[in-house]
């Protein structure tokens, strides 16, 4: 038996090992696409709540649900091991682009229209797109 042979044992355990990984990979994007999801659908809500609604506890409770949505993205984006090539930099361009438009929003919305729905509303859809873009990216990169 030469030495470039390999047994059925060891194609059996490299099988499995490639099963496992492709479960955890699969695991992995689909908990980023949901973490995603819920960033995109906090930031709408909570900017609506920040610059339409007055109240201080209004802007302290979008404040802890963005930030509560932000803690899932940051855990899936630190802990996944498996992943597509184009994951990090798909990863960082979408939190760089989130978190720019959404402190430009913020500086410009709290001290030039607060209570204008006219900017908030648009200014939350644009804020919301880059964790769309990355869940929209994604499905097209993991598909064969």
């Amino acid at each position: 038996m030469s030495s470039h042979e390999v047994h059925p044992q060891d194609a059996a355990t490299i099988l499995a090992e490639t099963a496992r990984l492709a479960a955890k990979m699969s695991k992995d994007v689909y908990a980023m696409r949901v973490a995603m999801v819920g960033l995109a659908a906090a930031t709408v809500f909570g900017l609506l709540i920040i610059g339409l609604v007055p109240s201080i506890g209004a802007i302290i409770a979008s404040t802890v649900a963005i930030v509560a949505a932000s803690i899932p993205v940051s855990l899936v984006g630190a802990t996944a091991r498996a992943r597509d090539r184009a994951f990090s930099h798909r990863y960082l361009l979408t939190i760089g682009c989130w978190a720019l438009l959404f402190a430009v929003t913020i500086v410009i919305g709290m001290f030039l229209f607060l209570q204008v729905w006219g900017f908030w509303i648009p200014a939350a859809i644009l804020c919301a797109i880059p964790p769309v873009v990355f869940v929209i990216t994604g499905s097209r990169a993991v598909r064969p």
